[in-house]
């Protein structure tokens, strides 16, 4: 088995039917690569769907109801076979070479890798998801979705997306990646791969920590430490309609506790000045600016501010 695709989600089950679908029609050898689905909020319609209509592509669904992100992602990790490792969410769109691009790119390579991809944000072309959302598009830069009907959408609505902030935090190094320091930061596991072989000697992901951010910064740390090139693919962005996120009390505190872990876990001073996101997730630093959520002009500042010192 070439490629194993491990999608934990909890989200919709249409949307993640939707995603089952389009990775049932890439422009790749269906006996090449296995899907595995962890489903963690207690939805099932994604398995009624695949036990009602059949699968064309092997595909495991597995359960992890009561754990977080990490232990989904090494559940699907023990039942995964293919010698390439891609990481998904399940709310997410692909376009048909989304396997193909992530395993071409591993082959290319010389050493072992991680590629990500980015994650750009679609809304629905309306003057009321404008108003919603203008926050978002102050610097007037949207683009419009062609054949929306590819990615498992309303062909009769128009959309538009607006692109990924890790492209506007490569801008400062005309988007040479190699120049990026902390390229960890780069690394989530919304459209993510990594070699099989680099997992068994390096380790999974950590279970202890309450939501994303850190998981997946961890992650890409100890892949750096241990050698392993962190490298960007322009050929595998995906699609995932806006949702607005939750930050509060309770997320900033599960994120600092998280941050907390990993700085104590390596107890190194390269990571210390991560400390600079902070503000970024503190609510009492968005209520002073009058923001309910992190802007992006907040979020590129912090990480400016960090790779600027550590160059």
């Amino acid at each position: 088995m070439k490629c194993s695709i491990i999608i934990p989600y909890s989200s919709r089950s249409d949307r993640t039917v939707r995603l089952f679908e389009s990775l049932e029609n890439q422009d790749f050898d269906e006996s090449e690569y296995e899907l595995i689905f962890v489903n963690r909020g207690g939805n099932n319609g994604l398995e009624r769907y695949i036990n009602e209509h059949g699968a064309k592509v092997s595909t495991v669904c597995l359960s992890s109801p009561d754990g977080g992100v990490g232990q989904a992602k090494n559940l699907g990790l023990q039942r995964a076979s293919g010698e390439l490792i891609i990481f998904l969410n399940g709310d997410e769109m692909v376009p048909q070479y989304f396997v193909s691009g992530h395993y071409n790119g591993y082959k290319k390579s010389d050493k072992p890798v991680m590629q990500f991809g980015l994650t750009k944000q679609v809304f629905e072309g309306s003057d009321r998801s404008y108003y919603d959302n203008r926050e978002l598009f102050r610097n007037g830069i949207r683009y419009w979705l062609t054949e929306p009907e590819r990615y498992g959408l309303d062909k009769q609505k128009n959309y538009y997306y607006i692109k990924d902030i890790r492209l506007e935090m490569l801008e400062p190094y005309s988007y040479d990646f190699d120049k990026v320091k902390y390229k960890m930061i780069f690394t989530k596991t919304s459209n993510l791969s990594v070699p099989m072989e680099c997992i068994k000697r390096f380790g999974g992901f950590e279970e202890n920590y309450n939501g994303e951010e850190i998981d997946d910064w961890e992650f890409g740390y100890r892949m750096m430490k241990n050698n392993v090139d962190i490298v960007y693919n322009p050929r595998v962005e995906v699609f995932r309609l806006y949702e607005k996120e939750r930050y509060d009390s309770k997320r900033f505190s599960e994120w600092k506790n998280n941050l907390d872990s990993m700085l104590k876990k390596y107890n190194d001073s390269f990571l210390n000045k991560l400390s600079a996101f902070t503000s970024v997730f503190d609510p009492e630093s968005r209520e002073r600016c009058g923001k309910s959520e992190p802007g992006r002009n907040i979020w590129l500042d912090a990480y400016k501010d960090l790779e600027l010192n550590a160059r």
